[in-house]
């Protein structure tokens, strides 16, 4: 028998979400089997009704002996390199650097970096966490540097997970060979394909695996090296960018991998998220509604 008191980042989803994280590693059905056995017991009263939705508070008892996952003690990790753009009670945004992995279980990684910044302000405590860890809401290539949004707590990280494809736009800078067309519409399908390791861009559903995909591309400058260009995502595929202006025959510099010409060995490609806008959040997020969050246009 275990029994849980449901804490902040743990209200608002149902009981049987709740369950499902803090027993990731045990089969399904033998969760849907507690609740046709009764062997859940919410604020004293044995539940079969899976959907209801938990209250901070409340009292979960699971008669099983089946162990929750037990999570790896965290280790803090030296974040020097973090550079926090902005940062609230309910979210933080930080400035990747280039050749930084978002999550890694053997390197340092903007994931760790967040969470050992938020610990020594005792914003964050894994330990006494349940179903809850502090995550980004979009991820970045390693090779790619820019804005990245973290949800500080589970109410905010809905609204974030809610938002992101359709209320918050993010906006991109990158460098490609002079001449880029002044202003690019690519809309096409776009699939990753494992044994070559890249994404695959084509005007035509030519791959069952292939997804709709749409960037817009302005050229913001232009001089006798390079074109520097915005890129605005409308969907959110693997590699998008890059392989869609590689396709049109303007893959980014430095990133040899989509064909880009190499300038230096640094690793990195001239890609930025540079800028991000929200819209029509809701609670607890409405008071970020049109705020902008932007650096600079600049490759380090």
């Amino acid at each position: 028998m275990k029994t849980y008191i449901v804490k902040d980042n743990d209200a608002n989803q149902s009981v049987f979400k709740f369950l499902k994280k803090m027993y990731s590693t045990t089969p399904l059905s033998v969760i849907y089997k507690w609740f046709r056995k009764k062997d859940i017991k919410l604020n004293g009263k044995r539940i079969s009704d899976q959907k209801i939705v938990l209250k901070a508070g409340d009292e979960v008892v699971v008669y099983d002996n089946n162990d929750p996952v037990m999570r790896d003690k965290f280790e803090k990790v030296n974040y020097d390199l973090l550079d926090v753009v902005y940062e609230d009670e309910n979210i933080l945004v930080a400035n990747k650097p280039a050749n930084i992995e978002m999550h890694s279980e053997f390197n340092i990684s903007l994931d760790n970096m967040v969470k050992s910044y938020l610990i020594d302000k005792k914003e964050y405590n894994p330990e006494d966490s349940q179903s809850f860890v502090v995550s980004h809401v979009h991820r970045l290539d390693k090779l790619t540097q820019g804005l990245v949004i973290y949800a500080k707590n589970k109410p905010s990280l809905d609204e974030l997970l809610d938002a992101i494809k359709t209320k918050i736009d993010k906006k991109y800078v990158l460098r490609t060979r002079v001449g880029f067309p002044k202003d690019l519409v690519a809309k096409g399908f776009i699939y990753y394909d494992q044994d070559e390791q890249l994404s695959i861009y084509t005007n035509h559903k030519n791959d069952r695996r292939a997804k709709e995909c749409e960037t817009d591309f302005k050229v913001l400058s232009e001089n006798k090296d390079f074109s520097l260009v915005e890129a605005t995502l409308k969907t959110g595929r693997k590699h998008q960018i890059r392989a869609s202006v590689s396709y049109f025959n303007f893959p980014i510099i430095n990133d040899f991998r989509y064909g880009g010409m190499k300038i230096n060995n640094e690793k990195m490609i001239f890609l930025k998220a540079y800028k991000i806008i929200f819209h029509n959040l809701n609670a607890p997020l409405q008071y970020l509604n049109e705020t902008i969050i932007e650096i600079s246009k600049d490759f380090k």
